[in-house]
């Protein structure tokens, strides 16, 4: 009877090892799946924010544009200069110590952006005056010297057009022939008809 009792005892023993140690064991592996679930989390998390970061820095980067602005003539410090893409004229005179005396403001729509690789020319008020007594002396428009006030005496072009005109100048360079005038945006065949006979290179 006794030998029955402490087989009984051992069994017991026995089984709550077992219950216990079946418990730690499962209590374990939930604790390491947890672990690795929050470290996941939090790398992915990471992951996401650094992507977020160095899409908002590629973002300011590429809306941070410079452009480079040739200022020549009747200037007080004629040189290449360095301003933002958004910039307009007079802040490019400004940065090319302002304009001379003898400058000739009204040719200028100092209002305009400017372009990148733009080169400015600011004709002084003589240089202005001869410009449009060449013009009008064979009653023909040189569209690779005149000012936006001269263009604007040709039929059809208007502010706009004139200083898209100089625009292009300054861009591309001289006018090699009348006919080029309509690769201006703008002046279609119907336009350069009426100004063809007008205006020379």
């Amino acid at each position: 009877m006794k030998r029955k009792i402490n087989i009984c005892f051992i069994l017991l023993i026995l089984l709550i090892s077992v219950v216990t140690f079946c418990s730690c064991s499962k209590k374990s592996y939930l604790e390491k799946d947890s672990n690795v679930n929050d470290t996941s989390g939090n790398e992915t998390s990471s992951s996401s924010k650094g992507n977020s970061s160095k899409a908002s820095k590629d973002k300011t980067s590429d809306s941070t544009g410079k452009c480079y602005v040739q200022v020549v003539g009747a200037v007080n410090k004629p040189g290449v200069y360095e301003l933002e893409g958004d910039a307009r004229i007079f802040q490019a005179i400004l940065m090319a110590g302002g304009l001379r005396e003898d400058a000739d403001e009204s040719c200028l729509n100092q209002a305009q952006k400017i372009s990148d690789g733009m080169k400015l020319e600011i004709k002084t008020k003589d240089e202005a005056m001869a410009a449009q007594q060449s013009a009008i002396s064979d009653n023909k428009v040189d569209i690779n010297t005149a000012d936006a006030k001269t263009l604007m005496t040709l039929p059809g072009i208007g502010e706009s057009k004139a200083n898209s005109i100089i625009k292009y100048r300054e861009s591309k360079g001289r006018f090699n022939s009348i006919e080029d005038l309509k690769n201006i945006t703008g002046i279609k065949e119907g336009v350069y008809n009426k100004v063809a006979d007008s205006i020379k290179v």
